[in-house]
């Protein structure tokens, strides 16, 4: 630091004063706070500073010259006050030096973690800071309050949201007299600057060197002298902030991203098709896999080219698909959309069309209906007179109700698939489907063990039956996610909805007429399409109203609250939709043993729900390697990482890993 070169005078201001902002000289300093508190029991406070016009203070680094603001609290009680949580800060050159902080006015935010906050408490804040023009002053205050007397400024709200809070995944190394930073951004790139943490090691120049690669950006920034620990900083992309971190040991992506960032793509090609293969036997797929089980049973004694037909036919609906949702994401994410694995069942016009599906499936299975539409045929998917377009159809619907599982190995997989290039992320989810199809795969390869099974008789009928029963729970499964993604009044519409289409199946399977058939299938479809309009309308209502309601119990800045206070938790990112989450919940974390560790050991429990789309969720499981939930995250005093659990828990496994 360069601070004694421009130090030209100083003095010393010192000020009391009772709630109101003191002059030290060229600012108003005083202490604000915001309107709300914290769900946490956090009160967020801030240091104002108004300046006088053309003079500026500085940020944690405050680059080839200055000096960071320095706060000394007292407080009455035991209630904690954070360091300085800094916003953005800007450029300030003067040359040939380059400095960083605020201009003419800053709030520096502060978390104060209040043991009573029905109890007024006594504050003591000791004020330093360096300001500066074309001379550099030390000035100081002194502010005795009280919590309730600190006045409200909605200002703080602004500067806090100024606050860089996503971690951006990067791969970093160095390079000559460079660090290089590379990362993927979908937008055009107008400015950019990366500003370090670490002070007296980098050369801060008006602009950095900015590069298009093929499928990423390359940022290289000069170097004072040669470095060889990890880093951090904020990284600035026109006017939006990241956290940057880099792990120049590994060359790979930030420690802070768990087993993600040390995976490689030869691992997540493995994972991924591990967890395709794990994913046959997650209760979510369970119902299409009994109808494809039964579409095999039928076809016992058949032709082993007939049974090998049909086994490709569904594996080349699994694969189209998983390949499918790959693009679709790398498309919604070059638009700038925050997308992530299972992220079509947060749309409540597709959840409830994945409900009818079932229930209409299992109305067919289990009335043996033969109305000659193709309604039948798409509800006959696995039944006796099965087409290979039927095949591939029941390989479609397998995934579509698969999204609500993450299997083990697939979060890695994916998490590593959504951050690299579409030449990556693209064959990740190949091996994913791949992974999915080995055992129809198997079964194409060797046609002859389906002649293990016996030959089709009365038994057959029963067992298509008993099949529609899982198609029916798995719609109220489905009606319970739309339930929670609306209101009360959009799902009796649904159900009434469904209703009609009861109705419809019990008329159609009473008249013989083609022409009467081909009308209900009609008038059908248009109940549907009505029904899934009318959702859509209602929920995007519902959605603006809601637009500024966060997850109960957590917000984008929970941990960072949570562990400036030393307070041990554990958070749930779940999803109601999500099946691995329900099981986890029902076997693990809401057994009375558990709840009981937690009180005891005070370890905060704290759900994140992602039933709804969120992007601040998204970001915070992208900052973990994940792009869908379940996540469980837990942190204690005297942990340097967040460790992130297993995807799948029990009771015992949780209390031993806690």
């Amino acid at each position: 630091m360069i601070f004694k070169s421009l130090l030209i005078s100083s003095f010393f201001i010192s000020s009391l004063i009772f709630a109101e902002p003191i002059n030290t000289g060229h600012a108003e300093v005083s202490l604000v706070k915001n309107t709300q508190i914290s769900s946490n029991g956090i009160v967020h406070i801030g240091i104002k500073m108004d300046m006088q016009e053309g003079w500026h203070t500085y940020w944690l680094n405050p680059g080839d010259s200055g000096g960071a603001i320095d706060i000394e609290w007292i407080l009455s009680d035991e209630s904690n006050v954070s360091d300085v949580i800094y916003p953005t800060p800007h450029r300030i050159p003067y040359p040939p030096l380059m400095t960083f902080g605020y201009e003419d006015q800053v709030i520096f935010p502060v978390d104060l973690a209040v043991k009573d906050l029905n109890k007024d408490i006594d504050i003591t804040a000791n004020i330093n800071f360096l300001i500066c023009a074309d001379v550099c002053i030390p000035e100081s205050a002194v502010i005795k309050t009280t919590l309730n007397t600190i006045a409200e400024d909605v200002n703080l709200s602004k500067w806090r949201d100024q606050v860089p809070s996503i971690l951006l995944p990067n791969i970093s190394s160095v390079n000559e007299n460079y660090l290089e930073l590379r990362f993927s951004y979908n937008k055009k790139i107008d400015d950019i600057y990366f500003f370090p943490i670490e002070e007296n090691m980098f050369i801060y120049n008006p602009t950095q060197d900015l590069i298009r690669e093929e499928n990423n950006w390359l940022l290289k920034v000069p170097l004072l002298k040669g470095i060889t620990k990890n880093i951090s900083g904020v990284l600035v992309i026109n006017d939006e902030s990241y956290i940057v971190k880099t792990d120049l040991n590994k060359n790979l992506l930030p420690q802070n991203l768990s087993n993600f960032g040390s995976i490689t793509i030869w691992q997540a090609l493995i994972f991924a098709f591990i967890g395709g293969l794990i994913l046959n036997i997650m209760p979510c797929v369970f119902p299409i896999i009994s109808l494809k089980a039964l579409s095999f049973v039928s076809m016992g004694g058949g032709s082993s080219n007939k049974v090998r037909l049909h086994a490709l036919n569904f594996c080349f609906g699994v694969i189209t698909s998983f390949v499918a949702i790959a693009l679709a994401i790398v498309f919604l994410q070059k638009t700038g959309s925050m997308v992530g694995w299972g992220f079509q069942l947060q749309s409540p016009p597709v959840v409830a069309l994945l409900a009818i599906l079932m229930f209409i499936i299992g109305l067919v299975l289990l009335m043996d209906i033969n109305i000659g539409t193709s309604m039948t045929r798409l509800g006959a998917v696995g039944a006796n007179n099965t087409t290979y377009l039927s095949s591939f159809m029941t390989g479609v619907l397998a995934v579509i109700v698969a999204s609500p599982c993450t299997a083990p190995f697939m979060g890695a997989a994916i998490g590593y698939a959504l951050i690299q290039p579409s030449s990556i992320t693209v064959p990740i989810f190949l091996s994913l489907g791949i992974g999915f199809s080995l055992p129809y795969l198997i079964l194409a390869t060797f046609p002859q063990l389906i002649t293990k099974i016996p030959k089709p008789g009365e038994w057959m009928n029963t067992l298509k039956e008993f099949f529609a029963f899982p198609m029916f729970a798995t719609a109220l499964w489905l009606l319970w996610v739309f339930s929670i993604q609306t209101s009360i009044e959009i799902l009796i519409s649904l159900l009434i909805c469904i209703l009609i289409i009861s109705i419809l199946f019990w008329f159609a399977g009473k008249v013989k007429s083609k022409n009467i058939h081909i009308t209900t299938f009609i008038f059908g479809l248009i109940i549907v399409l009505i029904e899934l309009n009318f959702i859509n309308k209602e929920n995007a209502a519902k959605a603006e109203i809601a637009n500024d309601i966060v997850s109960v119990g957590w917000d984008v800045n929970t941990e960072d609250e949570l562990k400036k206070i030393d307070q041990a938790y554990l958070i749930n990112f779940t999803a109601a939709w999500c099946i691995t989450c329900q099981a986890n919940d029902k076997l693990a974390l809401s057994r009375p043993v558990v709840k009981k560790y937690l009180a005891e050991n005070n370890i905060k429990y704290i759900v994140a729900d992602w039933t709804n789309r969120d992007d601040n969720i998204l970001k915070v499981l992208k900052e973990y390697g994940r792009t869908g939930v379940p996540l469980y995250l837990y942190w204690k005093p005297g942990l340097e990482e967040t460790v992130i659990l297993p995807a799948i828990l029990t009771e015992d496994i949780l209390i031993n890993l806690l």
